[in-house]
């Protein structure tokens, strides 16, 4: 059976460096508290000796889930759990693919997809990197009915919980799911996202650029990287359209010169 480890902080407690550790997986941020997920190994553990460190298994996942998953509105859409389904328009079932649309990365990036799409009637296509539980896709599905969309994770059970999440949703044929890596990709897209720790933004930085054809969306950046980001990411094909900040994180949006 599949288990994580789960702590919980007072929200205004600094992040940084649990999402430094290895293993690090999500997090979801109650009114007064944010929820950590990590991956269950020793090396963790001792990382977070300090805390009172919770287990949870893929029995239990959702049974945690409901303590603190509740509708939250991003843009013009709702977002809601399977079992609050009537209290909103995009359904996602928390499970091991992270995205309920609570955290602040997931709110940037949705803002400057619609941003894009009211500014450029022509695009047409969308790639999603690290689709996690595939809510920015199924946002974009339900923003623009005509988008073709791709999206990506290199994570089996992530690639799963998003095809539930698009099928809640009535969009599998709207999205392609897939777990190809990016750098076997070939198409260029419209728009490309990625809402990704900027470690593997920079990482992916040359594929990233290179399957834009006109936006590039990224998220999950630290305020405090804010002002060598752009240089670092290299660029320089791209013009800063527009960038955001919430709380300890930002987020980005470019347009192909």
């Amino acid at each position: 059976m599949n288990q994580w480890y789960q702590i919980a902080l007072p929200k205004d407690c600094s992040m940084d460096k649990f999402y430094a550790i290895d293993g690090f997986l999500g997090s979801y941020e109650q009114p007064n508290a944010v929820i950590l997920y990590f991956e269950k190994r020793d090396d963790v553990l001792q990382a977070l000796s300090d805390f009172d460190v919770s287990v949870i298994s893929d029995g239990d996942w959702e049974e945690k889930w409901r303590e603190y998953f509740v509708p939250v509105k991003i843009g013009s859409l709702t977002v809601v759990p399977p079992w609050k389904k009537n209290e909103g328009n995009i359904i996602i079932n928390p499970a091991r693919g992270f995205g309920t649309g609570h955290h602040e990365t997931t709110q940037l990036s949705l803002d400057f997809i619609e941003k894009a799409l009211k500014l450029d009637s022509s695009v047409s296509t969308m790639l999603d990197v690290g689709t996690g539980s595939g809510i920015l896709s199924i946002a974009a599905a339900r923003i623009a009915p005509h988008l073709k969309i791709t999206a990506i994770d290199n994570d089996p059970d992530a690639i799963e919980n998003a095809a539930e999440n698009l099928e809640l949703n009535g969009v599998s044929d709207k999205i392609e799911l897939t777990v190809e890596p990016i750098f076997k990709q070939t198409e260029k897209r419209d728009i490309v996202v990625a809402n990704i720790i900027s470690s593997v933004l920079y990482f992916l930085s040359d594929d990233l650029k290179r399957l834009s054809a006109k936006w590039l969306v990224l998220s999950g950046v630290l305020a405090t990287e804010m002002p060598y980001f752009a240089d670092r990411m290299e660029l320089g094909d791209f013009e800063l359209i527009d960038k955001a900040v919430k709380n300890e994180w930002s987020a980005y949006l470019f347009r192909r010169k």
